[in-house]
């Protein structure tokens, strides 16, 4: 069945766990550049707007210098992702083959997953992690989020950045790292984290996609909360790996866990 941009699905909410809301959930999936039959990139993407997406990434990641040499592309709907089948001048291509064969990947702030060239790669398998056994309460969680700001140094300068926390069971904040991007945050507080064990649980100042999910499930971190909504292949991917999620709805100051399948 084709890809859907967006879904609408249940939560419950933390502290009323007979209350629910309905969230409408962006859509995220396995986009693959291959350009005449080369493959180049994979990234993550609402599968919306392909043709257009196919053309601006060629032309700002430098694949093309016109829209000229663009001369088509055929959309591929897979099992677990999507392929962009491009054709481009014969020029553009001995280009980019000279520039494949020198570069190495380079991972950026903004993309979801870097250095990845098919799509088999792009979903690997996850453990199933053991349930945490603490019950996460409301007013921990917001006692995390609200002293989160004071424990980001660079926010306070820039406002921009997006910070990773290790919290406590008690809400209170252990490590906290900030970079500009949300998954280069959260693999430098995984990093600090270290063996430390699994007594907490991450708190992450962005949205929550999946590969964040993922990267938490490679990391043994059993419960993940974050300052937006999740995509669907996030909450799908929490389930399967037996990540309690919870979301932080701004505007009601609500805590929700996404702990079905949607």
């Amino acid at each position: 069945m084709p890809f859907v941009n967006d879904r609408l699905v249940r939560a419950n909410l933390i502290g009323d766990q007979s209350q629910k809301r309905n969230w409408v959930l962006p859509n995220e999936v396995p986009i693959g550049f291959i350009y005449n039959k080369l493959e180049h990139a994979v990234m993550m993407a609402t599968p919306a707007d392909l043709q257009d997406f196919a053309l601006g990434f060629s032309l700002a990641e430098g694949v093309l210098h016109r829209p000229e040499e663009f001369l088509g592309v055929r959309v591929c709907e897979l099992e677990h992702g999507i392929e962009l089948h491009i054709t481009i001048a014969d020029n553009r291509l001995q280009k980019l083959k000279m520039h494949r064969q020198r570069r190495a990947h380079r991972g950026r702030a903004g993309c979801g997953i870097c250095g990845i060239d098919n799509l088999a790669d792009a979903l690997r398998p996850l453990p199933k992690l053991p349930a945490d056994s603490f019950e996460l309460e409301r007013a921990v969680i917001l006692q995390a989020i609200s002293s989160l700001p004071d424990n980001q140094p660079m926010r306070a300068n820039n406002h921009t950045v997006h910070g990773a926390a290790w919290v406590s069971k008690s809400g209170e904040i252990l490590i906290v790292r900030e970079d500009i991007g949300r998954h280069n945050a959260l693999d430098k507080m995984i990093g600090a984290r270290g063996s430390s064990g699994n007594s907490g649980f991450a708190l992450l100042s962005s949205r929550c996609t999946y590969e964040l999910v993922q990267k938490c499930a490679m990391a043994n971190i059993g419960t993940l909360v974050c300052l937006s909504a999740p995509t669907i292949s996030a909450v799908e991917t929490a389930v399967k790996a037996n990540i309690r999620l919870c979301v932080f709805e701004r505007k009601a100051k609500e805590v929700l866990q996404f702990n079905s399948p949607v």
